[in-house]
């Protein structure tokens, strides 16, 4: 009787917690499975049933939708590319500086960068539209891509910093006993070690660039925007009978973060143990 009561007591906690999780995991799940649908649905059976798929597919519903936004996805691919690139650049080199290299004002320099961390970007949001727009890049991809070389690269720097100071200072002496100057234990060294974490810190920055709405549309004309403000642009009066199409773009639109996280999760989960580790 007394084990009984014990699994009950048990049971029933265990119970419950995996009804939330599971009531939890289809809230989070059916959205996108109606996306979905949705989009290899025509207008008719979509105005007939919205919450369940329907025979035949209407593949031509994504082919319909890339030509809408195709323009949007390349100006994406290249903000991600260039801006990430030059984050990835200024903050692993700003991270190992102010940890492995020795200089006067090292930490005030983080506690700044750290600091920076504690505003919310849309209070600046205003000075930095009047900035580029002063700088003559409104409407150029560039007002884009400079914010992530500049105040995009406070959170690298931290995430590296802390990666970068779990590595042993005997691997950078022993490299500068063979005569390697800063800039080669920085490229021979750190970079190679720290590829798990930057993956991590590329996926995080290609989410915000994919998902980046409200500067795109303050900064740029239409023919310029990203994906999100486009998406938004293009189907923000679309009638009822062509909703297949505006959920095909959101579906197409979904297809190259998917595709980046399935095939780079192994990396995207190694970073984020390791820097978890060491910070």
């Amino acid at each position: 009787m007394i084990k009984i009561k014990t699994k009950m007591r048990k049971f029933i906690p265990q119970f419950f917690l995996h009804l939330i999780m599971i009531v939890s995991l289809f809230m989070v799940l059916y959205p996108l499975l109606m996306m979905i649908f949705g989009t290899f649905k025509s207008g008719t059976e979509y105005n007939a049933n919205k919450w369940l798929p329907a025979l035949p597919l209407r593949i031509t519903n994504v082919s319909d939708a890339f030509v809408q936004i195709d323009s949007y996805l390349w100006n994406t691919v290249f903000v991600a590319v260039v801006g990430i690139g030059g984050l990835i650049f200024i903050a692993s080199m700003a991270a190992f500086a102010m940890t492995k290299l020795k200089f006067v004002g090292s930490s005030v320099c983080f506690a700044m960068i750290m600091a920076l961390t504690m505003m919310p970007g849309v209070l600046s949001m205003t000075s930095q539209f009047l900035l580029y727009q002063g700088l003559g890049l409104q409407n150029s991809l560039f007002a884009l891509i400079l914010p992530m070389w500049t105040s995009g690269c406070v959170f690298g720097v931290f995430l590296l910093k802390g990666f970068y100071g779990g590595l042993p200072n005997e691997l950078f002496e022993a490299a500068e006993l063979d005569g390697a100057g800063s800039f080669q234990k920085y490229v021979l060294i750190a970079i190679p070690l720290s590829l798990p974490i930057i993956a991590t810190l590329v996926i995080m920055q290609i989410t915000n660039v994919w998902n980046d709405l409200l500067w795109p549309r303050l900064i740029l004309n239409s023919e310029n925007y990203t994906i999100a403000a486009g998406l938004a642009f293009s189907f923000e009066t679309v009638s009822t009978i062509a909703q297949p199409i505006k959920f095909a773009g959101y579906f197409v639109a979904s297809i190259p973060v998917v595709l980046l996280f399935i095939f780079f999760n192994r990396f995207y989960v190694e970073g984020l143990a390791s820097s978890g580790i060491k910070l």
